[in-house]
């Protein structure tokens, strides 16, 4: 990745900030509300993912995830799980893709295309499961030719692993601080 970012098309993206993933979503949610309100303010567009599956019990035939889990550890869409946190920061005109099923969030979901749209060439990534959706959708953005930022603090769980294994071969790992900082520059020039 280059080491200035300064020439970069940046877009955020929060993965499933859901319900079910309450645990170790909130204690990101406050660097990852900050985040969000950065990039807003630099002009960056912020796209929300929302795992989930119309019909568990049937998908288990079909998918490889709900049989991993078993349909009674999927995410059931329009449950109380699937819905986004409360204290989430979503602006009415944001993007929420509520039809990602899978751990990466390219896999059959409007992002590519939306990214596309924007011309964004580096999508900087935040939300949960750090080691399972944050990282799968860190290593498929890096290998369909975006720039990758992996927000450290803004990943939940915390996963070293993750951390290191992107930092060695796929993104850039900042904190959200850091980030913070590098987007309210943007927003000054």
């Amino acid at each position: 990745m280059p080491r200035g970012l300064s020439s970069s098309k940046f877009a955020l993206l929060v993965i499933d900030m859901q319900n079910n993933f309450a645990s170790v979503a909130k204690p990101i949610l406050s660097e990852v509300n900050a985040t969000i309100v950065s990039a807003r303010r630099a002009g960056i567009p912020v796209i929300f993912t929302q795992h989930g599956h119309p019909d568990p019990e049937n998908e288990e035939k079909t998918s490889v995830l709900v049989r991993w889990w078993g349909a009674s550890g999927s995410i059931r869409k329009g449950s109380f799980d699937w819905k986004l946190l409360s204290g989430l920061d979503v602006a009415p005109n944001e993007t929420v893709l509520d039809e990602k099923n899978t751990y990466d969030a390219f896999h059959g979901t409007r992002l590519k295309s939306l990214l596309d749209e924007r011309n964004v060439d580096t999508l900087i990534i935040s939300g949960v499961m750090t080691q399972l959706c944050c990282e799968t959708t860190a290593r498929s953005a890096f290998v369909q030719n975006y720039n990758v930022i992996f927000l450290s603090d803004g990943t939940g769980p915390p996963c070293e692993a993750t951390l290191k294994t992107i930092a060695f071969g796929f993104g850039r790992v900042l904190t959200c601080a850091e980030m913070r900082e590098k987007l309210d520059k943007t927003a000054k020039d």
